[in-house]
Parts: C-alpha cells; structure tokens; sequence
C-alpha cells in the first residue's frame, strides 16, 4: 500500500483515508451534491467535504 495526499475528487473505493481520529476505509462514494463528495453516506463513519480539500490515503499499488 502507498500513502498519498490527493484531491478529494480522486478518492476511490478501496481507499483509506487517514485522518486525526485515525482511518476510514472509503466503500461507497456520493458526488451527486457536487461541489461536496460524501464518503460511506449514511453510515456512522459518513465524511464529507469539497471536491478540491486534499485528503491523505493510503492505497493499493496499481500494477
């Protein structure tokens, strides 16, 4: 796994996001109210933020 520090609007799913209350493992995305991106929404640990907000993450090396 490779850490990152990406736009929002580059998260995928499969993704962790690292964050100060410690990680997120991305399964679901929403960007349907853009310029906001929802990360797991509905579930209890939902993040949201604007598109261009740069996040840390850790993801799987592509081959």
């Amino acid at each position: 796994m490779t850490d990152l520090h990406i736009p929002a609007d580059d998260l995928r799913v499969g993704d962790v996001i690292i964050h100060g209350g410690g990680e997120t493992a991305v399964r679901a995305l929403d960007r349907s109210g853009s310029p906001t991106i929802v990360t797991n929404p509905g579930d209890n640990d939902e993040i949201s933020g604007y598109l261009w907000q740069r996040v840390q993450v850790r993801r799987e090396a592509s081959e």
